[in-house]
């Protein structure tokens, strides 16, 4: 078989795009030239002209037959100055038609000029974003390694590469892949790429055995797991170090856009706490934390759909005020009905915040307690107070843990209460909520805590 220049390989993938530009008709082929459009045919009318008749008596003018004679012929010159006017009208009438059927074709000539124009122009972009992209131009050269499984076809290993950022147009791929030739020549297994391959480099990369395969670990994380925790179980599995991992948690762009929606803060204990998504994973052992982070932030771009930012501006909440008040909810209740009445009073006390400025959240200060004040290099009374919903006005700088799907949809479709008040027994788990604070009192001592 012979082998295809990645040159020549671009050029087929734009052969049917040049073969439509040869089609082009000029203007002047579609409109034709102007002695093929025939003029218009007027038939004029005819005019009619008599001779005066002669008298015998060309003195008799006076008689009666002399001036019926010349009532004739003044009707007949009057006749013929009318039909001389309406000849004048038509060929007046006649001359623009020309005129406009010059401009009518300018006009013409213009819109197929700039279609013309616009064709190239778009041509051109075209030509740029597949050259770009199968020359892997101005993209990063992190090494990754990929797993491609048994029995891939071409398509689902373009889809893998677009997913680990390896390409971007996975279309291009296939359709370059065939032309190479490589559709059924993968390898399975895991292969070292990097983004700014060039396509014939990812396509020889993936025909060639695969590196040794790597023992891997699966990991649960339940929901309102805290990323200190989360990172002790990375160690502990042998996946990676667990401050190597919270450093690059915090730190790594992988570029999807929730990341963008997320503000530094010197309040901020943690970052992108609140952002490692509960779940279940598989992780290679002595994985790289920047890829561990890679694919925690991927499910949570897949959980978190188009469907809750939607419904996050109609409530007028951001994603962080979302995910922070659904971590202090997953941290309170643990069934979704209770979830859902628990954030209505939370929600009902932001929205109300001059009568209750304070959320008195009791996991808040627990956070303090057991995450922030221990683990701070140097201690702050300010971020500890931040965190402290009984110390400090409405929500914490950031979440307290990592809420699940339940405590999200709390958040954004809570019941709809007028309580301000809640607690729980701790033994049973039962929840009481109050409109006032003297039914609060009450509650207190059915639960058991007075």
């Amino acid at each position: 078989m012979n082998k295809m220049s990645d040159e020549e390989l671009i050029n087929s993938i734009l052969g049917e795009h040049e073969e439509k530009k040869k089609e082009e008709i000029s203007p002047d082929e579609i409109i034709g030239s102007e002695d093929d459009i025939p003029d218009p045919v007027v038939e004029m009318p005819e005019t009619v002209s008599e001779q005066a008749v002669d008298t015998e008596n060309e003195n008799s003018v006076e008689s009666a037959d002399d001036a019926k004679e010349y009532d004739e012929e003044t009707e007949e010159d009057d006749e013929d100055e009318y039909d001389d006017d309406e000849d004048d009208e038509e060929e007046e009438y006649i001359r623009p038609r020309k005129k406009k059927k010059g401009a009518g074709r300018l006009v013409f000539a213009l819109i197929m000029v700039t279609l013309v124009i616009s064709v190239a122009v778009l041509s051109a972009a075209f030509v740029i974003t597949v050259s770009t992209e199968i020359l892997g131009l101005s993209r990063s050269n992190e090494a990754r390694e990929i797993e491609i499984p048994e029995n891939s076809g071409t398509e689902a290993i373009a889809d893998i590469l677009e997913s680990e950022g390896i390409i971007e147009k996975p279309f291009i791929f296939r359709i370059f892949s065939r032309l190479k030739g490589a559709d059924g020549t993968y390898m399975a297994g895991i292969h070292s790429l990097n983004p700014n391959m060039t396509y014939s480099d990812v396509i020889e990369a993936l025909q060639k055995e695969p590196e040794n395969v790597r023992e891997f670990v699966t990991l649960t994380f339940p929901e309102g797991i805290r990323l200190i925790d989360a990172a002790a179980e990375l160690e502990e599995a042998g996946v990676c170090n667990a401050q190597d991992f919270i450093r690059a948690f915090n730190s790594t762009k992988v570029g999807f856009e929730f990341e963008e929606m997320i503000k530094p803060s010197t309040m901020k204990f943690y970052k992108m706490e609140g952002y490692f998504f509960p779940d279940t994973y598989e992780f290679y052992l002595e994985e790289d934390p920047k890829a561990v982070v890679r694919k925690v932030f991927k499910n949570f771009d897949h959980r978190v759909t188009p469907d809750y930012y939607g419904r996050m501006k109609d409530i007028g909440l951001s994603l962080e005020e979302v995910i922070t008040l659904a971590s202090i909810v997953q941290r309170e209740a643990a069934d979704p009905y209770d979830m859902k009445y628990v954030a209505s009073v939370f929600l009902n006390r932001m929205h109300n915040s001059d009568e209750f400025p304070k959320l008195q959240s009791d996991p808040t200060r627990i956070y303090v307690e057991e995450v922030v004040s221990p683990n701070l290099e140097i201690y702050s009374g300010a971020i500890c107070d931040a965190y402290d919903t009984y110390k400090s006005d409405g929500l914490p700088p950031g979440p307290i843990c990592n809420p699940g799907i339940d405590a999200i949809e709390a958040v954004l479709y809570p019941r709809d209460t007028d309580y301000y008040y809640f607690c729980s027994n701790i033994d049973t788990g039962e929840f009481f909520f109050a409109e006032t604070l003297e039914e609060h009192e009450e509650n207190l001592e059915k639960a058991g805590l007075r």
